[in-house]
């Protein structure tokens, strides 16, 4: 059984969010009890290699040689892009807050994380913020 984000009180659906939404910020938790908070983007830009009829059809050679392909992340069975997990089980993941840009997300990605102290708090498995704050290298 996949394991559902929850939100408030309740599931998320599994509609496609709203265009005025861009990501969410979690906190999952493992079987152990230790916690991690990181964000995750609904959408996703890719790079496409431009068909040959694309290429044939440049202005001139000097434009790109591919085109920017938009399309739904998979962010319903996302846990965490961490390593720290090990073989530890994600038993619950709650959407902490939904962000409204990719500069939104990250700002409260890094609020939530010094809010809840995970540098300092053993029970977060979080190691850094905005990879420019590292625990065990604050003072």
């Amino acid at each position: 059984m996949k394991l559902k984000w929850q939100y408030k009180d309740g599931e998320v659906s599994e509609k496609i969010p709203p265009m005025s939404v861009y990501g969410f910020v979690y906190e999952l938790t493992l079987q152990d009890g230790k916690r991690y908070i990181g964000k995750k983007a609904f959408l996703g830009t890719t790079k496409k290699p431009l068909t040959i009829k694309e290429l044939e059809a440049r202005p001139s050679k000097r434009h790109k040689t591919w085109k920017s392909v938009t399309k739904e992340s998979k962010w319903r069975d996302y846990t965490s892009s961490s390593k720290l997990f090990g073989s530890r089980e994600v038993v619950e993941k709650r959407i902490v807050k939904l962000a409204k840009s990719k500069r939104h997300l990250s700002y409260l990605e890094a609020k939530f994380m010094f809010q809840a102290d995970v540098l300092e708090d053993e029970k977060y498995l979080n190691e850094n913020i905005m990879a420019k704050f590292y625990k065990g290298n604050l003072i």
